[in-house]
C-alpha cells in the first residue's frame, strides 16, 4: 500500500535527527575502557543486576506512564513496533504493516509468538491490549485518536484513527501500547502482581519496596537471552550506585552523577557509556493554587533561576539548557527561546510586587527522594529565597509523589518528561486530555492549545504542523505553567565484561542483546 507522505517525512526526520545527535564531550555510545577485568571469561555469568535510581510504581504497563516503571516493564512486554537505540522504527510483533488510507493501518502479526503463560499471541490479544490501553486514564492520552481496533483474521489487525495521525507508529512503540496476554489479564485479580507479556524476560518476583527479579523467557520468539536472571535493584543515591559498581554488587548502574565519571573511567574493571537523551527536566506550578494561578508570579519564579548554575549544581554540567521549551532538539517543530527568562533577581522581585506579593510568600515543592531531585530542590529553594519566596521541600517515594501530584496536592513540583514525538510531549504537558496522572500536573488548560494539537496531529502538511507546534510553544512559554530547565545527557556505568548494552534515548534501555563476557 502507498504510505502517507507525512508519515514518511516524520519517520525520516526523527530517525535522521537522532542518528545525528552527538553525546556530551564528544563521546559516542561506544563504551569506554572496555578491557575485560582480570580473570574474565573464566566462568560464565548469566545473572545481571541493574541499579536504578527510583522504584517502579507498577509493572502493569497500562496503569500509569512513568520512566521508573517502564525501565522494568519494557523487558517483560513487546509491542507491535519498536524504536531501536538509533531511533529507527523496527518491526517486532508486527512483521509488516500497510497504510490502507489516511486513517487506516493494517498490521500483519508475527506468528508463533508465545506469552509467558504458554498461550500463543493472536489478533485477539492485540485488540484487547490496545483497547485496555485506551480505557486507562493513566496512559491513554496518546491513544484517544484510535477509534477502532478491528480483527481481520487471526494474525491481522486493522487500526482506525478518527483523524489522520502522522505519528501512530511512534505511539505504538511506547510501553503503554505493550501487548499483554488477554487470558492472563482477564483471569488475574491483580495483573500488576503477576504481569504476563511476550517479551524476552518474564516476571518472577517483586519485593515490597525492593528488588524486582525477572527470568529469561526461553521461548522468546527472537531467541532466549543469555542473561538468565535479571534483577533491578533500587539505589536512590547516585554515589551509592557508583559504590555498588566498584564493589561488584551490581553489573550496570543507571544515571550516575557526573562527579563519579572520572572514578568509573579510571577503574580498569569498569566502563562508561553516554549519549544525549529526549528527556527534559522542569519545575511546574499547580495553576489551581490561588497564588500560583497568577502568571506574573510564575514569570517571577522563572527569572529567579540561573539555569546554568542550576545545571551545574543538579547535573554537574551533565545536561544542557532546555531553552524555554519542553521540546527536545531532535523533535519536529522544536522552537527554542520564543520567550526568554533571563536570570534577573530585581525583575523577578518587581513582578512579584506587581502581582501583589512584595514580601514574597511561602509554598511547598514536591520531589521524589532520589538524589537528582534532592539536588534540584535545594537549588530551587535557594533561587526562590533570593526573591522572598520560602520553599518547603516535601520529599517522598515515587508512588506517593505520583499520586500526590496527579491529585493536585502540590504547589510546585520538579520532574522530567521524555518523548519521541512532538504531539506526545506537548499533549502530555499542556492538554486537557492529560490532566493529572497522564502528565499535565500543572492543571493548565487553554482550549486553543488543544485545538492546535488536534489540528497538527491530523494534518498531512508537515510545515503546517511545525508552525502549529511553534505557536503552542510561544503561548506556553509566555504563560509559563512550567519552566523547562535542562535537557539531560544519559549515562550508565558497567562492569567491563558487560557487552552490547545500548543506551536508548527514551531512557528505558532494552536489556535484551546484552551479555556478559565474550
Amino acid at each position: 500500500m502507498k504510505k502517507i507522505a507525512a508519515l514518511l517525512l516524520t519517520v525520516v526526520f526523527i530517525a535522521s535527527a537522532m542518528a545525528g545527535c552527538g553525546s556530551p564531550a564528544g563521546n559516542s555510545t561506544a563504551t569506554q575502557g572496555s578491557t575485560a577485568p582480570e580473570g574474565a571469561g573464566a566462568a560464565v555469568r548469566d545473572r545481571l543486576v541493574v541499579a536504578i535510581p527510583e522504584t517502579p510504581t507498577y509493572v502493569d504497563p497500562q496503569i500509569q506512564a512513568a520512566i521508573g516503571s517502564y525501565r522494568v516493564v519494557t523487558q517483560i512486554f513487546d509491542r507491535l513496533v519498536e524504536l531501536d537505540a538509533d531511533m529507527n522504527l523496527v518491526p517486532t510483533l508486527a512483521e509488516s504493516w500497510d497504510i490502507k488510507d489516511a486513517t487506516t493501518t493494517v498490521f500483519h502479526l508475527r506468528q508463533g509468538v508465545k506469552f509467558h503463560d504458554g498461550n500463543t499471541m493472536t489478533a485477539e490479544d492485540v485488540k484487547y491490549s490496545l483497547e485496555r490501553c485506551i480505557a486507562s486514564s493513566g496512559v491513554n492520552y496518546n491513544y484517544l485518536i484510535i477509534s477502532e481496533v478491528n480483527i481481520i483474521d487471526e494474525y491481522t489487525v486493522e487500526i482506525v484513527t478518527s483523524e489522520p495521525c502522522s505519528v501512530l507508529l511512534y505511539r505504538l512503540t511506547l510501553d503503554a501500547a505493550s501487548i499483554v496476554s488477554k487470558a492472563a489479564a482477564e483471569s488475574t485479580a491483580d495483573f500488576n502482581a503477576a504481569p504476563v507479556g511476550c517479551g524476552p524476560f518474564k516476571f518472577v518476583s517483586w519485593e515490597l519496596g525492593g528488588d524486582i527479579t525477572l527470568a529469561a523467557f526461553e521461548d522468546y520468539w527472537a531467541g532466549a537471552s543469555p542473561i538468565k536472571t535479571l534483577v533491578f535493584k533500587t539505589i536512590p543515591e547516585s554515589i551509592s550506585r557508583t559504590v555498588a559498581l566498584e564493589t561488584g554488587e551490581v553489573d550496570i548502574a543507571y544515571d550516575l552523577a557526573a562527579t563519579d565519571f572520572a572514578t568509573v573511567e579510571a577503574n580498569p574493571k569498569l566502563k562508561m557509556a553516554t549519549t544525549t537523551s529526549g528527556t527534559v527536566w522542569y519545575v511546574g506550578a499547580n495553576v489551581k493554587d490561588p497564588i500560583l494561578s497568577n502568571k506574573q508570579v510564575r514569570q517571577a519564579m522563572a527569572h529567579a533561576i540561573n539555569k546554568q548554575d542550576f545545571i551545574t549544581l543538579t547535573f554537574n554540567g551533565n545536561a544542557e539548557d532546555a531553552r524555554n521549551t519542553m521540546m527536545s532538539p531532535y523533535l519536529m517543530g522544536y522552537a527554542p527561546d520564543l520567550v526568554t527568562y533571563d536570570y534577573d533577581v530585581e525583575k523577578a522581585k518587581a513582578l512579584l510586587a506587581e502581582a501583589g506579593y512584595p514580601n514574597g510568600f511561602s509554598c511547598t515543592l514536591y520531589v521524589q527522594d532520589a538524589q537528582i531531585y534532592k539536588d534540584a530542590s535545594v537549588a530551587l529553594q535557594e533561587a526562590m529565597r533570593q526573591i522572598g519566596i520560602t520553599v518547603e521541600i516535601k520529599s517522598m517515594d515515587g508512588a506517593t509523589f505520583t499520586s500526590a501530584t496527579s491529585n493536585g496536592e502540590h504547589q510546585l513540583f520538579f520532574m522530567s518528561k521524555t518523548s519521541i514525538d512532538p504531539d506526545s510531549m506537548l499533549r502530555a504537558m499542556y492538554s486537557e486530555d492529560s490532566l493529572g496522572a497522564s502528565g499535565n500536573r500543572t492543571f493548565y488548560v487553554v482550549p486553543e492549545i488543544d485545538e492546535m494539537l488536534d489540528e497538527a496531529l491530523a494534518t498531512t502538511d508537515s510545515e503546517h504542523a511545525k508552525d502549529l507546534y511553534k505557536q503552542i510553544q510561544a503561548i506556553v512559554a509566555e504563560d509559563v505553567p512550567l519552566y523547562p530547565l535542562a535537557v539531560e545527557y544519559l549515562n550508565v556505568g558497567m562492569q567491563a565484561d558487560v557487552n552490547d548494552f545500548k543506551l536508548y534515548p527514551g531512557k528505558t534501555h532494552y536489556i535484551y542483546g546484552t551479555h556478559i563476557g565474550e
